[in-house]
């Protein structure tokens, strides 16, 4: 095992004494020992600094953040909103000298950590590993054509050899190894392809890894400048995708037969036939984010048109049926990443649903006791509450396998998850979040019952007692209060990337999309007096929105069309 590497005291050195830090102050840039920590606290310059320990240090110390201008290699002391860049003393004077807004560079990073930034970030390195993804299986899949198309081949030769003499021996092989060398190639080029994506791959990992521990541990002005400084490797790596994903090719093998093979001739051919290999392009879809830096988002924030709620419409794709088994409940819904359809039935003690996209029953997923809600939280994980046994737990879908339970002391509901961190509902008109590692970081206000969503940086909640949508800022302060005749008895409740809200009524019986801002909304849906609707959810990459009701048998999934 590789010891770490020991942290020494940065003052103590500079006395020329040798001392192990205990703590590394995240503004200095240094290690103090327990002695230099109690003065640095008591110093008036340095009492407000952030110390974290040297452990946690270690899990930032490898982030590729710079403090110095790569130019002057002076300290970035200032920004310069304008021209959206970070500026030394030398660069202030001699190239934004005449800028009017340039301001500390301290005021400028001030809650980083709470800016879209680091959280559209984030999402940038997502959807650049789903990218890395699409492109490893899209080579996955050429290889196993390739091979396919090479069996089918030698199968054609082998029969069509049996029915000639033995002169054709020699064309046979010679034709064979045209065939190899023609899968050899393409195979070769598949597999440069392949190892390219998975370097990148790893380096996206890594730059993932990165974030969530620069997001946790590091300082506001090292996320702020760690924030647009990983955005531009993100930026670069995602273009170096898009360039090798447009220079890769499938391949189609085919066999064409001399036409005199079929007369048996004698010793009258050159050639056993011909391996013909045609290059097509992949065009995979590759998914493009532009990460705005941080002040650039602040502003974008607030200017920023939302989608017009009164335009939007809903398209079938198909309608679930869902099985019978015993008493149904459904109080929970989700959409996975592979497009399968999850549904929660509070009735039953020990399963979750599963059904295509196309509405096909494919079986259920045994867990840990009655599930009541569901929410994403990656390609292969899921978050499932349970109600009344005060639980949620991290479950595996992949490995089928429970990953972590959380106990959260209270009845636990709805779930949702954004940015790294999980929130659950909870009675008693309170919501718990919970950080990437499962550990509890706060408790709030927020009136409400059972479910809850959240987007961008605020959590929405439904009250079917008060009549109401409530919409929170991340600290519980109520931003607003959305009340209409129309929409009695709110019940389940998903958002869009723009924060608008869709959500249920059950006395209503309709489904209602209420705009990020409460002023607009639009009736999309009416359901009969036989139904009693419960639970809904969004799909945000694929627009996606999947409705059912308590009893599941009215039970769809719709495309949302915006304008």
């Amino acid at each position: 095992m590789v010891m770490a590497s020991v942290i020494s005291c940065g003052p103590c050195l500079y006395d020329e004494t040798h001392q192990n830090a205990s703590k590394w102050c995240t503004n200095c840039e240094e290690g103090l020992c327990k002695d230099c920590e109690k003065t640095h606290r008591k110093t008036k310059t340095s009492r407000n600094h952030k110390l974290i320990s040297i452990d946690d240090y270690r899990k930032i110390e490898d982030v590729p953040i710079s403090l110095v201008c790569s130019v002057h290699d002076k300290k970035l002391e200032w920004f310069c909103k304008s021209h959206d860049k970070t500026l030394c003393v030398v660069c202030l004077p001699t190239e934004h000298g005449s800028c009017s807004d340039v301001i500390p560079i301290d005021v400028a990073a001030a809650k980083s950590k709470q800016s879209t930034a680091i959280s559209d970030l984030q999402e940038a390195i997502e959807v650049t590993l789903r990218n890395i993804t699409l492109c490893i299986n899209n080579r996955n899949t050429a290889r196993k054509d390739i091979e396919k198309q090479e069996k089918d081949i030698r199968t054609i030769v082998r029969v069509t050899r049996t029915k000639i003499n033995n002169y054709l021996d020699k064309l046979e092989e010679k034709l064979i190894q045209t065939l190899a060398s023609a899968s050899e190639t393409c195979n070769s080029k598949c597999n440069n392809s392949l190892q390219q994506f998975n370097t990148q791959e790893v380096q996206m990992i890594k730059l993932k890894d990165q974030v969530l521990q620069m997001k946790e541990f590091a300082s506001e002005l090292q996320v702020f400048l760690g924030t647009r400084q990983i955005d531009k490797l993100v930026m670069s790596e995602t273009e170096s995708i898009k360039t090798a994903a447009d220079s890769i090719y499938d391949y189609k093998f085919s066999l064409v037969l001399n036409s005199d093979i079929q007369k048996l001739s004698n010793a009258v051919f050159k050639e056993f036939g011909e391996i013909q290999v045609a290059e097509h392009a992949s065009n995979l879809d590759i998914k493009e984010l532009k990460i705005e830096q941080a002040q650039m988002q602040q502003k974008v924030r607030n200017v920023q048109p939302s989608r017009n709620v009164a335009d939007v419409k809903l398209q079938l794709i198909t309608n679930v049926g869902l099985r019978k088994e015993g008493k149904m409940c459904i109080t929970g819904c989700a959409i996975l990443p592979n497009g399968h359809l999850l549904f929660a039935n509070y009735k039953n003690k020990h399963n979750l649903l599963e059904y295509c996209e196309e509405g096909n029953y494919i079986g259920s997923i045994q867990v840990s006791a009655a599930p009541y809600d569901i929410t994403v939280l990656d390609s292969d994980r899921i978050a499932i509450s349970y109600g009344r046994k005060k639980f949620f737990e991290i479950y595996n879908y992949r490995t089928s396998r429970s990953e972590k339970t959380i106990e959260t002391g209270d009845r636990c509901w709805g779930l949702s998850q954004s940015n790294g961190k999980i929130y659950v509902r909870l009675e008693l008109n309170q919501v718990a979040m919970f950080d990437i590692k499962e550990n509890k970081v706060c408790t709030v206000a927020a009136a409400g019952e059972l479910y809850i969503s959240v987007a961008k940086n605020n959590y929405f909640c439904s009250s079917y007692s008060n009549r109401n949508v409530c919409c929170y800022d991340v600290n519980g302060q109520e931003l607003w209060k959305f009340q209409v005749d129309c929409l009695r008895h709110p019940y389940g409740l998903a958002t869009d990337c723009s924060g608008n809200v869709f959500v249920v009524g059950r006395i209503s019986r309709n489904l209602m999309l209420i705009q990020h801002d409460r002023k607009t909304y639009k009736n999309l849906l009416d359901f009969g007096e036989d139904s009693d609707p419960r639970t809904v959810c969004y799909e945000k990459d694929k627009n996606l929105l999947l409705y059912c009701n308590e009893e599941g048998d009215h039970c769809a999934l719709y495309k949302v069309l915006y304008p």
